[in-house]
């Protein structure tokens, strides 16, 4: 009995295969070694509309932010229990907008203890220096960021540095 449908070689078929292979995997890997699209560089309006929505969390704010610089610092894993976190915040607002800021922070004294310097780990320009911090006039933490440990200090100059933390 012949057979008129001829049956495909194993070697055909793996060719074939091995063909398509080939192409999907370059369909893959093609994308992946185009260069990226170069990142803007965050702006102080960006940096502004970003705290000014994270900080408004907890009610409006006394007054604009000029600008405004933040970084977080993770301690712990969240896996063998859970993480900290310690939060830097820098604000410039207009000098004449302190009042504005004073007043909302007056009620509110730093909780847990006295106040200490803290700074983040990398060191950062627009982080206050240890001999500037005995100059700041200090609050609680809470009603701008939520968090009970911490402060806040306002400077002369219309800079206002946060720090606050969880425990």
């Amino acid at each position: 009995m012949n057979s008129t449908t001829p049956t495909p070689s194993f070697s055909r078929t793996f060719s074939r295969w091995a063909s398509f292979l080939a192409v999907a995997a370059l369909l893959l890997v093609v994308p992946a070694c185009r260069p990226r699209a170069a990142q803007q560089p965050v702006t102080a309006k960006d940096r502004v509309a970003l705290i000014t929505k994270q900080l408004s969390r907890s009610g409006k704010l006394p007054g604009v932010l000029l600008d405004a610089q933040f970084v977080e610092e993770q301690v712990g894993d969240g896996v063998l229990g859970p993480s900290d976190f310690f939060a830097f915040y820098a604000l410039t607002v207009p000098a004449a907008d302190l009042p504005a800021w004073r007043a909302a922070l007056a009620p509110s004294p730093v909780l847990n203890g006295p106040a200490a310097y803290a700074s983040p780990k990398a060191p950062t320009a627009w982080w206050l220096k240890p001999a500037e911090f005995g100059k700041l006039e200090l609050f609680s933490s809470k009603p701008l960021t939520g968090r009970v440990n911490g402060w806040v200090g306002l400077a002369p100059d219309g800079r206002i540095f946060i720090y606050a933390f969880t425990m």
